[in-house]
């Protein structure tokens, strides 16, 4: 799985939620000040993840593409 083919999956779900975005809002490089990035394991796992000054205060993982999708857009969409 690609960082690429994630995104096609996150573009699908917010264009199903009458929301389309032209660019996905996370990438692979970590952010040590809190904001969320996405980490693509050889295994399969799939994760949102965010530390702060080195200390992990965020970590959801999935094997579900579909799913990573929709918890992104959730962060970016909360009501």
């Amino acid at each position: 799985m690609t960082l690429e083919q994630l995104a096609d999956y996150f573009f699908r779900y917010a264009k199903e939620q009458g929301n389309p975005y032209d660019k996905f809002p996370l990438g692979i490089e970590v952010d040590e000040f809190g904001a969320p990035y996405i980490e693509i394991s050889e295994s399969g796992k799939l994760a949102i993840v965010a530390k702060d000054r080195g200390e992990e205060c965020l970590r959801k993982e999935t094997t579900s593409p579909e799913v990573l999708a929709q918890w992104v857009y959730e962060i970016f969409n909360k009501s």
